[in-house]
């Protein structure tokens, strides 16, 4: 008997000792898992943008825009003066040199219309819309105000740079025909959002400034091609000539709702099908492997 419960209390003292390095490990192991979550969360939150971030994006890039775009429109050093062609591929080259600078922290909008299409495709909240806007018009206005102290005072005089309608053709004439490209530029735009799209992103800077280039080109005399609010407003507010202005806030803003709706309810497929199209790709990949 005494041999039986010195055996049973050496089990008991055993599992006791086993249960509480089991209880030990698993103690351990959660405190482990614990750390590697939060260590996760904090490079989450690291890695989330700020809103001063992309406000800082989307104001340096305007200011390029506006700095570099407008540069290039100086025509009085040439001769002869150059045509408009010149100045839509200046800004064409310029805005590919902006995507390919911030396109992967911001995207690089340089325009509100941009941004309220994001917003209606619910790539952004309101907020943050708001940080991207106010640093695409103040870097619009600064960056135009930098070129306007820094170049000889005649070769930038009043109205260089700025966009206004052609004087042969009416208000409406004009707010139709930047009605009619800053809803190419969304559908464009739309498009290369698409997920179906994905892997054509490669190119996307030199394809986007060429989308640039050629409507500047069609649309530039007529209008001066403007499509963006932001890049309207810059010069018209350091020369004070608001003249014809209401032309491109209504006809880009509003192109903005048109160009995400034609795309939504003409082009887009729901994420399902989305998904769908991509099983059935990778089946194909497979079968031909």
């Amino acid at each position: 008997m005494v041999e039986g419960a010195a055996y049973s209390i050496a089990r008991n003292i055993t599992n006791g000792i086993i249960l509480q390095v089991c209880d030990l490990q698993k103690v351990e192991a959660a405190k482990k898992e614990k750390k590697e979550t939060n260590k996760k969360e904090k490079g989450n939150r690291r890695n989330e943008p700020t809103y001063f971030t992309m406000f800082a994006a989307e104001f340096l890039g305007t200011a390029l825009l506006l700095f570099l775009g407008c540069m290039g429109c100086i025509t009085q050093v040439d001769n002869p003066v150059p045509s408009h062609h010149m100045s839509a591929l200046a800004f064409g080259f310029v805005i590919l040199l902006i995507i390919q600078t911030f396109g992967h922290i911001s995207g690089a909008h340089l325009n509100p219309a941009v941004t309220i299409a994001a917003v209606i495709h619910r790539m952004m909240n309101f907020q943050m819309a708001i940080a991207y806007i106010a640093g695409q018009f103040l870097g619009a206005t600064l960056g135009f105000a930098l070129l306007k102290a820094l170049a000889p005072p005649d070769y930038v005089g009043d109205g260089f740079c700025m966009t206004l309608p052609h004087e042969k053709i009416t208000s409406l004439q004009a707010v139709a025909i930047e009605l009619v490209i800053t809803t190419t530029l969304i559908v464009v735009i739309c498009a290369v959002w698409d997920k179906r799209n994905a892997h054509n992103t490669d190119s996307t800077p030199i394809r986007f400034a060429l989308v640039i280039v050629g409507i500047s080109m069609a649309a530039g005399p007529l209008t001066g091609a403007s499509m963006n609010t932001a890049r309207t407003f810059g010069p018209a507010l350091i020369y004070g000539n608001f003249k014809d202005q209401w032309i491109y806030w209504v006809a880009p803003n509003t192109a903005a709702v048109l160009g995400c709706g034609i795309y939504k309810y003409l082009f887009a497929i729901s994420e399902e099908e989305t998904n769908s199209e991509e099983v059935h790709l990778d089946e194909v990949k497979q079968d031909k492997c």
